[in-house]
């Protein structure tokens, strides 16, 4: 049974609902603009005040305005990122290039690629600090590609040859770490943080709230473009030459960096220390709610989906060193192509759950709980994982049969299930982090996030590595199974035991009722806030909210007085912006 407050809640959300337009994007709907929302500048005819007095212009169509250029430049990091990211393991081991390499075990080229993933996701803490307090937005997105990001792929790139200045006799593996635990994930972890926030900033928080939502939309699919590409493009060509594969994104990069700051003029560009969206409160009790709106309960939310997220990061690791003692299909596509896999069944799952799934469920008025749906992508990793040890099994019996490896194909399962499992986890993670935290807290909250989905579950796969060592190892203590000869002497199958034990619990814990329902809480007390910091807007009059008004008013005896009053002093009818029409009164001038 609904409470008064909620009650109360419901009723002042519909009304803010009634009043002012959240897609605002052709000159004709200008006309339902307050004035104080209008600027006069052609190009960007929306204008906004902040709660510190910074105005802010904005135009019709921020995605061909300027959004696309930040679409692009997270476009190719993301392909960058992900190109080396799932050929990294693949390198450092010497599948690439025999002759000029790492000269790394499976284990530690591994653990390498882990550590650097966690530096990655625990950065985006850095980046949203800078942004919100020091640099802005746009700033921190130029430190982190100019002076991290390109010098990092610049470093990369330069150590797949012999040159004067990393060495000619012998691979220079601490130029490497530098550029894959430093240079590299810092820059990719300060742009991750920011860049998303900075698009969902070009359009106008109240007047084109509901195309914020498209752009998320948007820059979703672009992240899993660009993760599709750079699994395709960089591992076929670093078969032929690993130095053209690594080349590849520091150009792109470079390229992007640059259209980006050719942009400049058109950002809507936020002051630092002044990021605050949020608008003026008019009831005054924003900050009672703000406090309830914990941003420790939303890490804790943040931390259930941690369970799925050491499944998924076996991607770029375990799943490689199993995928390289299998045979390529049709010659050249390996493991490293598979995790194209995952982005494809993000966006074919993520299509039909918010296209058909999520709408039905709505018109039988029936709404997954946020902890079933971590359960349901948990429940996906352990299937995942299931496949996983199937496969084991398939590698295990045909070498015993026949001395040959299975196609690599048969680990395209495990790919389709952990992305199926990301809509559920992952993308629900991310709207909560956002809708659940305090105002005032959202980027340090989406940081946090971050580190749930990338810090966290690399460090403690990295922690399991070391455990588990010795299962990745053939008889003779030799860490490198890159042949199937030794992995079919390792004992990789009881290291996925393990990680299915694991993500069973992710499953258990976020199927326990009281955590759901403890989640609904902290969401609904994050509504509240959300709600008591919107803003009651000045819209023009319309007859429907004049007649709302009317009915206020309706009371035979109120409405006598009122119109008595109106005869003796009014001096005329005057549009007041509280969305009805009433007299002006005035003192009667006597005449002289």
């Amino acid at each position: 049974m609904s409470t008064n407050k909620e009650i109360e809640l419901d009723k002042l959300a519909s009304a803010l609902s009634d009043e002012l337009p959240g897609d605002v994007s052709t000159h004709e709907q200008l006309s339902q603009v307050p004035e104080e929302c209008l600027s006069s500048n052609p190009n960007r005819p929306l204008l906004h005040t902040d709660a510190n007095g910074n105005s802010y212009t904005y135009s019709l169509n921020p995605l061909y305005y300027s959004v696309f250029l930040i679409l692009v430049l997270e476009l190719l990091e993301r392909f960058s990122f992900y190109g080396l990211y799932m050929s990294q393991t693949n390198y450092l081991t010497g599948s690439y290039d025999e002759n000029w390499n790492a000269d790394m075990s499976s284990m530690e080229a591994a653990s390498l690629v882990s550590l650097s993933t966690a530096v990655a996701y625990t950065v985006p803490f850095l980046g949203g600090i800078l942004a919100d307090g020091y640099l802005g937005d746009y700033k921190t997105i130029l430190l982190g590609t100019v002076a991290f990001y390109l010098p990092g792929l610049f470093l990369i790139s330069s150590s797949t040859a012999p040159n004067w200045w990393l060495g000619k006799d012998e691979f220079n593996v601490k130029a490497y770490k530098m550029a894959l635990l430093f240079f590299w994930p810092i820059g990719t972890g300060i742009v991750k943080s920011v860049v998303n926030v900075f698009g969902a900033r070009q359009y106008h928080p109240v007047l084109q709230r509901s195309m914020i939502e498209s752009f998320y939309v948007r820059f979703y699919m672009v992240i899993n473009v660009g993760a599709v590409a750079g699994c395709i493009v960089i591992p076929v060509v670093a078969r032929s030459s690993i130095t053209v594969a690594y080349t590849i994104p520091f150009l792109l990069l470079l390229v992007a960096v640059t259209f980006f700051m050719m942009g400049s003029s058109r950002y809507v560009i936020v002051a630092p220390g002044e990021s605050n969206p949020e608008l003026h409160v008019n009831a005054g009790s924003a900050e009672d709610l703000n406090a309830k709106a914990s941003f420790v309960d939303v890490a804790k939310i943040c931390m259930l989906i941690v369970p799925f997220n050491i499944a998924y990061s076996q991607c770029p690791t375990t799943f490689m060193v199993q995928g390289s003692v299998m045979k390529p299909f049709l010659g050249f596509i390996e493991a490293p192509n598979l995790d194209i896999l995952d982005s494809v069944s993000v966006l074919v799952c993520g299509y039909f759950v918010s296209t058909y799934i999520y709408p039905y469920l709505a018109s039988k008025n029936i709404k997954i709980p946020t902890g079933i749906k971590f359960a349901l992508g948990s429940g996906f990793g352990v299937l995942a994982i299931l496949w996983s040890l199937l496969v084991e099994q398939m590698i295990h019996s045909e070498y015993a049969r026949s001395g040959q490896m299975i196609n690599v194909l048969w680990q395209s399962p495990s790919y389709i299930l952990i992305g199926a499992g990301e809509i559920f986890s992952i993308s629900t993670a991310y709207e909560v982090a956002f809708t659940a935290s305090p105002p005032n807290k959202k980027a340090f909250a989406c940081a946090f996030n971050l580190f749930c989905i990338g810090g966290i579950p690399n460090m403690l796969s990295l922690c399991l590595y070391r455990l588990c060592e010795q299962w990745f190892q053939n008889s003779s203590g030799v860490g490198n199974i890159r042949l199937i000869k030794d992995y079919a002497e390792a004992h990789v199958a009881n290291y996925f035991l393990v990680l299915l034990g694991i993500v069973l619990f992710g499953v258990a814990v976020n199927l326990i009722p009281s955590v759901s329902t403890w989640i609904a809480s902290v969401e609904r007390r994050a509504a509240e806030a959300s709600m008591a910091n919107t803003p009651k807007p000045t819209p023009k009059s319309t007859p429907k909210t004049r007649q709302r008004a009317a009915s206020k008013e309706s009371e035979p005896l109120l409405a006598a007085r009122k119109h008595k009053k109106y005869l003796e002093q009014a001096k005329g009818p005057d549009l007041y912006r509280a969305n009805t029409m009433k007299a002006e009164f005035a003192k009667k001038s006597q005449k002289k």
